[in-house]
């Protein structure tokens, strides 16, 4: 399985310049010790996953923080799937759940959500059994994910969180996206930009990413796509889908696609009752 490396970023608020012997340091860190783990993420100078790696060999055993899928709430609120009116851009359902604030199967009061998003009618679901949300076009290997990570430590807004730590946690080698067949060679958070909401809607929050997977046959196959982020009570909730980049840069009929699903992604919370 590859390892994922961030490339480098052209913004001023983050410093990304590392050395040429990067990918065999990391190499070495994604099989390594926790300490070599450690001083990988300090060599990111990425100060949250080291604070998070910096624990896992002390006192508390600490886990490095990782994106995982957002776990499906089974119960109360059965999930919905609706067929939406075909548009230009073809024919869309709509999918509803309630998802899991924890990630053992518990019910957290106040704290758990409700998420719905559109996605085309003739994309697959996979591993549905497994919890998680996530499909893809059969043609081209498109696909969506529901992910979620925690705010770090110390920032209480998603405003604040700097955007290198989406990527980082997202497409981290130990992390569910790249456990589960997702092999990722490179990656960059290209921007980033608060989203306005409702007064009574959580803060929101977009991302656009690049990233390189690699196929079956081997082949590196670079993808653009969008991040969109929702916090509630301290989780962030992010719907992530992107397409072939080059077919992303035409702003043609994928890149229609892709905002299109972006642009419908909504979080409420969930009541304390429910």
């Amino acid at each position: 399985m590859g390892m994922g490396l961030p490339l480098e970023d052209d913004d001023d608020d983050d410093d990304d310049d590392v050395s040429s012997d990067r990918r065999s340091f990391l190499q070495k860190a994604s099989t390594g010790s926790a300490a070599t783990i450690m001083s990988a993420a300090v060599f990111l100078n990425n100060p949250y996953l080291a604070s998070a790696s910096a624990s896992a060999v002390g006192e508390d055993n600490a886990p490095i923080i990782l994106a995982t899928f957002a776990r499906r709430r089974v119960g109360a609120l059965p999930a919905s799937l609706t067929s939406l009116p075909p548009n230009k851009l073809g024919i869309f359902q709509r999918l509803g759940e309630a998802f899991l604030y924890s990630n053992d199967a518990t019910r957290t009061a106040g704290k758990d959500i409700f998420a719905s998003f559109d996605f085309p009618a003739d994309w697959l679901q996979l591993d549905r059994f497994l919890g998680g949300i996530q499909y893809v076009d059969q043609r081209n290997g498109d696909k969506l994910y529901v992910l979620k990570v925690p705010l770090p430590s110390g920032i209480e807004t998603l405003k604040e969180v700097p955007k290198a730590y989406f990527g980082d946690t997202i497409f981290n080698p130990n992390g569910e996206l790249v456990k589960n067949g997702n092999d990722i060679e490179e990656y960059k958070v290209l921007s980033s930009s608060m989203l306005e909401t409702a007064e009574d809607s959580p803060p929101r929050r977009r991302l656009k990413v690049r990233y390189t997977t690699i196929t079956g046959n081997n082949f590196s196959v670079e993808r653009k796509g969008l991040v969109d982020i929702y916090e509630v009570g301290g989780m962030c909730y992010m719907l992530m889908t992107g397409s072939n980049a080059v077919r992303f840069d035409k702003k043609g009929v994928e890149r229609d696609v892709v905002e299109y699903i972006a642009d419908s992604f909504r979080v409420t919370k969930l009541p304390s009752v429910v």
